[in-house]
Order: structure tokens, then sequence, then C-alpha cells
């Protein structure tokens, strides 16, 4: 299938009237065409270094459809591959995570190093005569891969630009906000799977306005109780209109907004740490010389929830990176990485892992909530006549100023759905099949959105 023409795309995705056609969601070739054209250009997250300490430690991961070993060599390099074997494509891992000498296919045999190089094949001389040069056919290599702060992201893209400069300030900071607090994983990856697109699942990562509602009954338990009893608050209304005092830090007029945007389609949105409204967020450790040099001035503030496109969301008041899938149009797994200080005490390593399961995860009393909204939402896109209705991103349309300073574009104010139609403005940039000078021109953020 051919690429989407541009002028299509400029109307599934119109930047200026703040509308998203529906059909982006559910359509099978668009699908396809993002497996191609997204994720299989684009930087991703594969694990962290904590994950593979040793020589012959391994871990599996998604790019897209496409299964990735991340392998921890002898000499202490890493390297990431195809999990397919170069015979007849079987899985030569079956295991998700731990260590091997060597990786062996199933089927007939053929075994591996921990780079991938052939080193092994069945009664090679009888069977082959010595035709087969067993050099030529070792396990598929990722185009690249780049170490950024212990998070090892890999690319199927070899003209992609380093990952550094992927990630440019935006995509650093999003990262450092875990990684300045110097952390290593905490063992055990919550996996599980929402009947939702992976961009529903995306969006909501900026997304502070559905809190009231969506989240009513945590709220109402006090899970987000300001720590200040004179803290501003903004009001919400249950079905049966009675007022529900809510933290301002989650929406309203009271908070104090911090957006970013950046080429390849990077975003942050959510409070900064100014504009909390009393929640019992620790934000400490940003004080701290590692954090204050990673970070800026403008990095340390942001205290929203990052995205580094296209689907690595970094939950950074917990401590937390989640991939969102994708695996079909109409379904998408959720992996949860959890991190906790190095120097942190038994009891701190329990709560931060209580925390992992309570707020997030198949058990999380927010996500549970969001995966309902995702699902009925995917389930809206096929109808004949809903999905001609159109995703309404107008919220602040118009009225958001871009700031550029430090290397960073920033919008200041209240709570508004700016990040969430950059994202999928630069999803549409993505589609068009641009080489990479013209992308990050594309994807450059206007003066005012």
């Amino acid at each position: 299938m051919n690429a989407l023409s541009a002028t299509r795309l400029d109307e599934l995705v119109s930047l200026e009237r703040g509308e998203v056609d529906r059909r982006i969601f559910s359509d099978e070739d668009i699908f396809e065409q993002e497996m191609k054209l997204i994720f299989g250009r684009a930087w991703q997250f594969l694990c962290h270094e904590s994950q593979i300490p040793k020589a012959g430690d391994f871990f599996e991961t998604p790019m897209g459809r496409d299964n990735v070993l991340t392998v921890r060599q002898k000499d202490g390099s890493i390297k990431a591959m195809l999990n397919t074997c170069s015979h007849r494509g079987n899985a030569v891992c079956r295991a998700e995570e731990g260590n091997i000498k060597a990786f062996m296919c199933t089927y007939h045999g053929w075994s591996f190093d921990l780079g991938g190089k052939l080193i092994g094949v069945p009664n090679i001389d009888r069977f082959y005569k010595g035709g087969l040069d067993k050099s030529k056919h070792g396990l598929t290599q990722v185009a690249q891969l780049a170490n950024y702060h212990g998070f090892i992201f890999g690319t199927m893209d070899p003209a992609a630009p380093s990952l550094e400069d992927y990630l440019g300030p935006t995509g650093r900071i999003a990262i450092d906000l875990i990684a300045a607090r110097d952390v290593e994983i905490i063992p055990g990856i919550q996996k599980f799977t929402i009947d939702c697109n992976w961009k529903f699942a995306v969006d909501n990562v900026f997304d502070w306005y559905h809190a009231q509602v969506t989240h009513m009954s945590a709220l109402a338990s006090g899970l987000f109780a300001p720590t200040d009893g004179d803290v501003e608050v903004g009001g919400a209304r249950n079905t049966l209109g009675e007022s529900l005092d809510i933290p301002s830090g989650l929406m309203g007029d009271g908070i104090h907004d911090l957006v970013l945007l950046a080429e390849f389609g990077h975003a942050a949105g959510g409070p900064s740490v100014d504009g909390l409204g009393g929640m019992p967020i620790d934000t400490s450790w940003r004080q701290r010389p590692k954090a204050r040099e990673w970070l800026g001035p403008i990095g340390s503030q942001v205290c929203g929830y990052p995205n580094v496109f296209p689907n690595s969301w970094l939950a950074t008041a917990g401590g937390q990176l989640s991939l969102r899938v994708p695996v079909s149009p109409n379904k998408t797994e959720i992996w949860w990485f959890s991190f906790v200080e190095k120097n942190a005490t038994p009891e701190q390593r329990k709560m931060t892992v209580r925390m992992a399961s309570h707020i997030f995860g198949p058990a999380g009393i927010l996500e549970q909530d969001d995966g309902e909204n995702w699902a009925q939402s995917t389930v809206q896109t096929h109808g004949h006549r809903s999905r001609r209705i159109p995703q309404l991103l107008k919220m602040g349309l118009g009225r958001g100023k871009v700031i550029n300073e430090h290397g960073l574009h920033r919008i200041e104010g209240s709570t508004s759905e700016s990040a969430q139609l950059w994202t999928y403005h630069a999803w549409a940039q993505w589609m068009k099949d641009l080489d990479w000078d013209s992308l990050r021109q594309a994807t450059v953020p206007p003066d005012v959105l």
C-alpha cells in the first residue's frame, strides 16, 4: 500500500481546527502504515541497563510488531537483534528475560552467540556441502542502538538521527525526570491488554481535564488530597449534581499548566511544580545538583507527564515508564516499568512497588478507569456514522502562545489540549513518509497553537 497523500493526512488531522478524524483509530490500512512509517523508523525504548547487568542477560521488547532481544555482551557492551531465526523464522528465544549462554532455534537447532552471530548448524557439512556461509546468516541487528543515562533505545532505520538528536531537549528532560534520581529497575514488568487503539492510550498522557470525572472515585477517596487545607480547589459535579472538591492541580483555572512541544512529536503536559495545588508529590529531589544540571530551569518545573514519540510515557511522579504497544487497531498492550533510587531503603522500595501497583497497572485505581474510556472510544470509531464525527481538541486552541527559550518550546497557562493536538499533528507528518530533515522541519512548533 502507498503512503497516504499529504492532503489526505492534513484532512485527517487539522491543527487549525483542532480536529482529528476518528477513522485514524480504526482503519486497518492506516495501522499497517503506522507499523512501517512510525514504528519502523522511530527510536523506541527497549529496556533499562539495570535489567541486563551481567553478560548473557537479555530482555525482549516489541518494536511495533517486531520482537527485539537486547543482550549484554561478554565485553560489557549491549546489542539488540530480532528474535527470529535467519533460517525459517522461528523465535530463537521463548523467554521474555533471563540469562543465557547462546540462543538456539527449537525448529532445526541453529544456534547463535550473544551478539547474534550464527555459530552452529546441525550436520552442516552433510546437508549443506559447504554451501552455507554462516557469517551471512546471523540474527538481524537493530539498525542503531544507544544508551541515554541508562535508558536503552533502538531504531530500525540506519538513516535516523542519533538518539540524543532525536530526543532533543524535551525528550532528554522526559527521561531525566526519572534518570536524574539515580535509579534502577524494580524487577517485574506489569503487562496487560486493553481493547483500544494505541493512540488513545498515548493522548491520555497529557489529559488532566478528565481527572475530575473519570477518576471521581479516586478523588473522593482522598487519594490526591491537598497537603494544605487552604489550597484553592476546583469543583466537579457527580451525576447527582453534588459538588466534589478536587485539588486545583488536577484541572481548572487554579492550575499553572506547563506544556512542552518538540520536534518529531515529543511533548509534555500537565501542572508545573509551582502549580501542583498542594498535591502530595515529592519534588525535593529536583534540587539535587545532578537534577538541576540535567533538567535546567524549565525542565525542573515539569511535573506533568511527557511522552517520547511515539509511545514511551514517563509517569515522572511515581518514577515509571509505560509503553503503549500496538497490537492491532483495536488492541494495545500496556507495559509498566517501575524505578527506584539505588540507595532507597527496603521500606521505600516496598512503598514504590505498592504505589506502582495501586495507581497504574491492571489493578491500578486510575488505569482501570482510563482503560474503560479508551476501549469505548475505540468501539465508537467503527460505527458507520459515529466514525465520521471528529475528535475535538479545541481547548485553548489559538490562545497558546509558544515561548521558545533554552531550546524548549513551551506554553504556560491553564489546562488545555495543546499537547494532545500537537502529538496528532506530528503523527500526521510521520505518516507522510518524509525524509528526516523534512520531518524535523514539519514538526517545529508554531508561534501560536
